[in-house]
């Protein structure tokens, strides 16, 4: 019988936890590169990054970051990110530096 269910109890309602652990090849984000990442099926991310970034999850590939409106996540922390189930069925992550500097890099786990 297969398997119908897409997260785990403690998922589906929203408690603190993560089973997987899967670090993702560092993403280049110099010179206000946009970058993304496919982040269906996932729970939460951890980022970190080495300069100031705006980020935004929706189910295109291209770049949607506003630079008005998105959220920024700040240079030289490591934060953890909920997924939102919402935004359609393939969901992705896009980052964006806040002001360009070359040579940064943004380090992904997916949990």
């Amino acid at each position: 019988m297969a398997d119908i269910h897409k997260f785990r109890t403690n998922e589906a309602v929203n408690i603190e936890a993560a089973a997987n652990w899967d670090v993702q090849t560092r993403l280049t984000i110099s010179s206000q590169a946009h970058v993304y990442s496919n982040v269906t099926g996932v729970h939460q991310i951890g980022v970190y990054s080495d300069s100031d970034v705006k980020f935004r999850f929706d189910a295109e590939t291209s770049d949607t970051i506003s630079a008005n409106n998105d959220l920024v996540l700040p240079a030289q922390t490591v934060t953890f990110v909920k997924i939102p189930q919402g935004v359609g069925g393939t969901i992705y992550v896009h980052f964006k530096q806040v002001t360009s500097a070359s040579s940064k890099y943004l380090c992904l786990v997916h949990m």
